[in-house]
């Protein structure tokens, strides 16, 4: 059969297809040794526990379930909390609200790696796995899920995996490649052009000879 998402009424269901099968968070995501905070508190034994109601995004489901906060007395907000990061369960966590599984952020990471996946189509496509598992709850918008992303990858200890062996930590030049971007709808304005277009108002200029070898990098064995 196919996906549900895909799947008409009028369609044949010839067998009842059952969800993915994959571990599931705790019931409660305790406080441990690992805490996050941006004031960097540390837990105090005698202080009031708060439990809080949380959902786990994973790649395939979601999944609620409780966190364990605790009320942080150094912030002049009320609403601040020292709250666990979730690195020993490999779950990034937002804001105590918005939990993702590394799987689905690497998931992501892979695509992106892959092939360029804007975050709104990769949502569309973690969406119709949702409805073909039968999740009630439906993934983040892209916004959220983009906030959650970069987050994740600014932990990621990324250091010296894409040096040179040449040219070492600090090379001369470096050349980035680089992706198109594309502007919405509403942006469009009868007076953008690309680049590349030659307006009729320029000076004409005849008798223009090209110059040769003008590459930053005249070694092109390199």
């Amino acid at each position: 059969m196919p996906p549900s998402w895909a799947h008409l009424e009028t369609d044949a269901k010839l067998y009842h297809k059952k969800p993915k099968l994959l571990p599931l968070p705790p019931l409660l995501i305790e406080l441990g040794e690992h805490m996050w905070y941006i004031c960097a508190s540390e837990l105090e034994n005698s202080g009031p526990m708060v439990i809080k109601s949380c959902t786990v995004y994973r790649l395939s489901s979601t999944h609620v379930t409780e966190i364990q906060l605790q009320k942080c007395n150094n912030c002049l907000c009320s609403d601040q909390f020292i709250s666990p990061n979730c690195q020993d369960i490999e779950i990034q966590n937002l804001n105590n609200h918005y939990l993702f599984t590394h799987e689905l952020l690497e998931c992501y990471t892979v695509a992106y790696t892959i092939s360029p996946t804007p975050f709104m189509a990769f949502i569309l496509e973690v969406s119709h796995g949702y409805a073909d598992n039968g999740t009630g709850i439906p993934i983040v918008n892209d916004f959220i899920f983009c906030a959650a992303w970069f987050t994740y990858a600014d932990l990621l200890c990324l250091e010296n995996d894409m040096q040179c062996h040449i040219c070492g930590l600090a090379p001369d030049n470096v050349i980035f490649d680089g992706v198109s971007i594309s502007f919405s709808c509403k942006q469009l304005h009868s007076s953008i052009k690309p680049p590349t277009a030659i307006s009729p108002h320029l000076e004409q200029k005849d008798k223009v000879s090209y110059v040769s070898k003008q590459q930053l990098i005249l070694d092109y064995k390199l």
